[in-house]
């Protein structure tokens, strides 16, 4: 069985600049015959750039995301925003 979650990852802040790192969490798990096997991973899908005069959103290839449409697609982004 597989389970992925898209989340926000910690903010981290560098001057006035922050990023926000949007992360894929995946579980992967199977049982049988008395076994279990289990794989888990992380990986950024995004990278959102806040700084004073500007936010933009970028998927991880480095192509530009409208963030109106970006903060409608992630949970609990807008949220994020607001707290900078």
């Amino acid at each position: 069985m597989e389970e992925k979650v898209v989340e926000i990852d910690s903010p981290i802040t560098v001057g006035q600049v922050t990023l926000i790192p949007v992360v894929e969490s995946s579980l992967n798990n199977w049982h049988g015959g008395g076994w279990v096997s289990c794989f888990g991973s992380k990986q950024p899908v995004f990278i959102v750039v806040v700084s004073p005069s500007w936010k933009k959103a970028f998927r991880i290839s480095g192509e530009e995301v409208p963030l109106d449409k970006f903060i409608k697609e992630t949970p609990g982004m807008r949220e994020a925003l607001e707290a900078i």
